[in-house]
């Protein structure tokens, strides 16, 4: 095995690229391909609210769910709502890569998963908050409020936001990136 950390390969048709432009490819698509989703999580979570009202019931009031309070008594209800739905499509979404895969090579299936919801995850986003709309309307104990409603809209309305500030933040490296090359 090679000491080199980068070994430059010889082009199979045309001109034989630099080494910075190779060294672009290779740290870009790794580093900065997930800004996005990282701008939509934090959006998400910040447009969700972080303190529960006085009249909020909470997530769990008859402590159901053990485990679970240290992380989303302080929350809104809402908080609760749309991050159990992002973890359900998660999960969902495993499956349903299996048959894009195929379960021959049962080993790529989580990575692959991985790297969808990595690339795609503002539209993940996006999923939750249709299943929490959906959710708070049919399937909650306590009958959801005006102000619960509002809550998801701006939780969806920040994780937008943080997707802009994401893509932004991609051109910005992508355009330093260029500039070096």
């Amino acid at each position: 095995m090679s000491n080199d950390l980068l070994v430059r390969h010889s082009p199979e048709r045309g001109r034989g690229a630099t080494r910075a432009t190779i060294v672009y490819h290779g740290s870009c698509c790794t580093c900065c391909c997930c800004l996005h989703t990282a701008g939509a999580l934090v959006g998400a979570f910040v447009g969700g609210g972080l303190r529960r009202r006085p009249d909020d019931p909470g997530f769990d009031p008859d402590h159901r769910i053990p485990g679970l309070h240290w992380l989303f008594d302080r929350l809104p209800r809402t908080q609760w709502v749309f991050w159990s739905n992002l973890l359900l499509i998660l999960v969902m979404s495993v499956p349903v890569t299996a048959l894009f895969v195929g379960f021959q090579r049962p080993q790529e299936i989580p990575l692959t998963a991985a790297g969808a919801f990595v690339l795609l995850g503002p539209a993940y986003l996006l999923a939750a908050w249709l299943v929490s709309l959906v959710r708070l309307a049919r399937w909650s104990r306590q009958p959801a409020t005006t102000a619960e409603y509002w809550a998801l809209h701006k939780t969806l309305l920040w994780a937008l936001v943080g997707t802009v500030l994401g893509l932004l933040g991609m051109g910005l490296i992508w355009g330093i990136m260029q500039g070096l090359t």
